[in-house]
This record gives structure tokens, sequence and C-alpha cells, in this order.
């Protein structure tokens, strides 16, 4: 094998380390954020029982052509009403109509998800940093 065979051999090899990295990187990233979101709502969810709080599930989505999670409110509070509708009223509030003032909303759920502002440019300085670590 000849000089610049063995060295594209290398390249190679390197290159799909590499990707592994990358993919690894972002995974990373992802648990990272979603932890910090998921844990956000909990703590800022508007509290008179507990059971919306309680009833907030993260479920990990890895089906190979996608990898994520699903944070939502799940189930039902004792009179029937789903905990996500509640959690959606708390959130953006309720206009008002004729008969009521409204109601402001806490924006519990928006302002947490503020904290994915950013999660291209903190995955791409991940996989470099991988990478960097990987040529040293």
């Amino acid at each position: 094998m000849d000089g610049v065979s063995s060295e594209l051999d290398i390249f190679f090899d390197e290159l799909s380390t590499i990707g592994e990295e990358a993919i690894q990187a972002t995974k990373e990233v992802i648990d990272e954020a979603t932890e910090l979101v998921y844990n956000g709502i909990r703590q800022d969810v508007p509290v008179r029982t507990g059971g919306l709080r309680d009833s907030l599930k993260r479920t990990k989505v890895d089906s190979g052509d996608w990898y994520g999670y699903d944070i939502e409110f799940e189930g039902n509070a004792p009179n029937g009403e789903p905990y996500q509708k509640i959690a959606n009223v708390l959130n953006y509030g309720v206009p008002a109509s004729k008969s009521s003032g409204g109601v402001s909303g806490r924006h519990f759920v928006a302002n947490n998800i503020k904290k994915l502002k950013g999660l291209n440019d903190k995955i791409e300085a991940r996989i470099s940093a991988k990478i960097a670590q990987h040529d040293t």
C-alpha cells in the first residue's frame, strides 16, 4: 500500500469515528437541554395540589431516525379535566370575553422553552470540542 492509500485509510477510519462522536455529542446536548427545560417547568408550574406538577412526564424517543423527548402533562385532574388543558390555560391565559375579565397567562412553559435558544450552536460547539479532543 502506498503512502497516499495509507493516509486515506487513516482518514476514513477517523471520519467514521468523528461521525459517531458527532452523534453522541448531539445526543448529550439534547439530553442536557431536555433536563434543564423539564426541571424548569416542574419548578415553575403553579402548584395548588401538586397534581399538575406530578402529571408532567418526560419520555425519550429514539427511533433511529429521530432522537429527542416528549415532555407533556399526562392524565386528568380529579374533576376529569385533562392536565394538558389546565397547563395550557395557566401558561397562555384566557382571553377576556363579555362575561369575564380574562386571565393572564403565567408563561411557565413558554419561558422554559426559551432555554432551548441557541441549541444548534451548543451542539456545534460540543462536536467541535470532541473533534479537537480526538485530534490530540
